[in-house]
């Protein structure tokens, strides 16, 4: 047994040095949480060398231990592949046409200029605002690290080019974050909503592996109707991507941003 879960943490180990080197060659050493496969390979290097030691020495445990250890690494298997689950089923579903408002959440800006991720957003979003002229589009995202102008600014600036009228495009400038984009624009539709903005029908457009925390993110904050339309991942950091989200969903419900809602396009 010793043996046995020392050659899967070296297996663990090599795949991570080589996910990460392949990030970096990718995206770039700044790529946002490429410390987590830093730390997995390392953390699963040591826990090779630990379980070689035990197994070379003939260290020998109760039958005990080994059952806690796996009824440990079942229990956390069942809640990754459960959230994991909703994250990748909430990526597959469909808007319905003639949406009130679009809400476009941002994505890194390298620049002046939207990253693939973004594009990959906006051209998703563009297709729906062209075969539907009466939605009204919210472009929410502030200014980060490396950016020179807001993400907003750029998705506006973006969709103009592709030849939406900018009344028709509402700037949300001040978020840095999911939970931010959806408090943010929906102040915008209550603002302009003169009754009851509940039944207003929202679009939230993102990339797939975003859409299941995003809507859940929505109807906390009190966007009844509303529907998620999922872009194109980025191929090579899909995995990554993936990862990231689990710890993405799980911070926001411990913090209480959103409740756990499964994944309902709701129509």
């Amino acid at each position: 047994m010793l043996l046995l879960f020392s050659i899967l943490f070296l297996i663990a180990g090599i795949f991570c040095v080589g996910y990460t080197i392949l990030i970096i060659s990718y995206s770039g050493a700044g790529t946002a949480f490429l410390w987590f496969w830093i730390l997995a390979a390392i953390g699963s290097f040591l826990a090779f060398a630990l379980f070689t030691l035990l197994h070379t020495k003939h260290v020998f445990f109760h039958r005990i231990w080994y059952y806690a250890f796996s009824v440990l690494f079942i229990c956390g298997a069942a809640v990754f592949l459960l959230v994991e689950g909703n994250i990748f089923y909430g990526g597959m579903g469909k808007a319905a046409p003639k949406a009130d408002y679009m809400i476009v959440l941002g994505a890194q800006v390298k620049g002046r200029t939207v990253s693939k991720a973004l594009k990959n957003r906006l051209d998703t979003a563009l297709k729906y605002l062209l075969d539907n002229p009466q939605t009204t589009v919210i472009v929410s995202g502030g200014q980060g690290r490396g950016e020179e102008i807001t993400e907003a600014l750029a998705m506006r600036n973006y969709l103009a080019d592709k030849g939406i009228d900018t009344e028709r495009i509402l700037l949300e400038d001040k978020s840095v974050n999911t939970y931010e984009n959806l408090v943010n624009s929906k102040g915008i539709i209550d603002s302009r909503e003169a009754s009851d903005s509940s039944s207003v029908k929202v679009v939230v457009v993102t990339n797939r592996f975003h859409v299941f925390r995003a809507l859940s993110l929505a109807r906390t904050q009190g966007i009844k109707v509303v529907q998620g339309l999922g872009a194109p991942n980025d191929d090579i950091l899909t995995l990554h991507y993936y990862v990231r989200e689990f710890f993405g969903v799980v911070k926001d419900v411990l913090q209480g941003n959103m409740k756990w809602y499964g994944h309902v396009n709701v129509r």
